[in-house]
């Protein structure tokens, strides 16, 4: 009877590692979620800023429409799209957009001026650090998360469990 308590207790044992294994994976997945949303808050954020900043250059710079319009274009395209590695070019090619904006602008002595355009210029420019503050977050927590499920012996049932590697969030 003792060989059978034996194959018994390894098999608890076992069992045991496996589901604070299991348990450990989806706190590591539930951080990298959390953390999306952060990155998914501050780029909303500066989504909610393109408007304000169109509607100030559009008033002393009327004949750059179509720097404006393409600025507004690339905001709907990263709005559309969900997901880290879907909305990691249009947010590059938004932010270079953006930037473009903020230096044209710039080129007009009375717009630079302007307190509303000097408040929100500084407004652009927390919102693009928390931006970059948030996806540092973000790749930190992917980078554990998929070490883990890569690494053995998690990556023998990782795949089994539903536990997939996650994509990061690239920036220009």
């Amino acid at each position: 009877m003792t060989p059978l308590y034996v194959v018994l207790g390894l098999f608890g044992f076992l069992g045991l590692l496996l589901a604070l294994s299991y348990n450990r994976l989806v706190r590591l997945r539930t951080k990298v979620l959390e953390a999306w949303q952060d990155v998914d808050v501050q780029l909303q954020r500066r989504h909610d800023l393109i408007p304000r900043l169109v509607e100030v250059v559009k008033g002393y710079a009327a004949h750059e429409n179509e720097l404006l319009g393409e600025l507004a274009r690339l905001r709907s395209e990263a709005e559309d799209a969900s997901g880290a590695a879907a909305r990691s070019e249009p947010e590059r090619e938004l932010a270079g957009a953006l930037d473009g904006a903020i230096a044209v602008a710039e080129s007009y002595p009375s717009l630079r001026a302007a307190e509303n355009f000097v408040s929100l210029q500084k407004e652009i420019a927390e919102t693009e650090n928390e931006v970059a503050a948030a996806r540092t977050i973000y790749n930190g927590n992917v980078r554990i998360y998929n070490t883990r499920i890569q690494t053995l012996p998690v990556s023998f049932y990782a795949d089994v469990l539903g536990f997939e590697p996650v994509a990061f969030f690239q920036a220009a």
